[in-house]
């Protein structure tokens, strides 16, 4: 068989992988995939049938993401497929231990080699993108320290592309800080007393979800319910 013969196989191995994944993270289609993930169709389509090492890390960790694993553990995944390690079984010969103990580590280094590469653009890109504040905001912040009487609203502009970038991310607050809101133990956490769910708080510091994850519940103060005697 001829290596242009053999490329629609492997992208259609990739694909049926892809879909086992998705299956196993509850998504039933591309255009799902592509939607849970804040990625277009087209860079679906490219993990599919696409050279992996053309995507971008920050479209990786998306769909790793998505799909419940970690960049490495969906790379892996996806390049097993490619790289059949097993002789077919009409081909006793192929079978030889040390020929497939070899080839083993000679994927193992090369998903290592891969998943360090797409690692370095990610923080070159991040970085790139994170220009603005790296030059400025140690100046601005040595500023203040010399003079304390600067305001320091002036400082919050610098600090929008940091915002930006993990919002990209898929990092969504919880709240706003001061901000009041019904008691939900399910994205608050009480720094002090108690209180039952609907129950007034106040957020003293803001919580997150990467995506559909949670990451930290947002930290409350719970308030005196105005409905009582005696309180405010």
């Amino acid at each position: 068989m001829t290596r242009s013969q053999s490329a629609p196989e492997s992208a259609t191995n990739r694909t049926d992988r892809l879909r086992t994944l998705m299956t196993q993270a509850g998504i039933s289609s591309f255009r799902e995939l592509s939607r849970r993930a804040a990625v277009s169709q087209w860079q679906v389509r490219q993990v599919r049938t696409g050279p992996l090492s053309a995507l971008r890390w920050g479209v990786l960790c998306q769909l790793s993401q998505a799909l419940n694993l970690s960049p490495s553990q969906l790379v892996a995944a996806l390049e097993r497929e490619q790289h059949p390690v097993a002789p077919p079984p009409s081909q006793p010969e192929l079978g030889d231990r040390e020929s497939l103990k070899q080839e083993y580590q000679r994927l193992q280094l090369q998903l290592s080699q891969q998943s360090n590469r797409l690692s370095q653009e990610f923080q070159r890109e991040s970085l790139e993108r994170l220009e603005s504040f790296l030059r400025f905001w140690y100046t601005a912040a040595a500023k203040v320290e010399q003079n304390p009487q600067l305001p320091a609203k002036n400082l919050l502009p610098l600090i929008r592309p940091l915002e930006q970038l993990l919002k990209d991310w898929g990092l969504i607050p919880i709240g706003e800080v001061d901000a009041i809101v019904p008691y939900n133990p399910q994205q608050h956490q009480l720094k002090q007393g108690t209180a039952n769910p609907g129950d007034r708080v106040r957020i003293s510091h803001r919580g997150y979800y990467h995506g559909d994850r949670l990451l930290w519940r947002a930290q409350v103060d719970p308030l005196p319910n105005p409905l009582q005697p005696g309180q405010p």
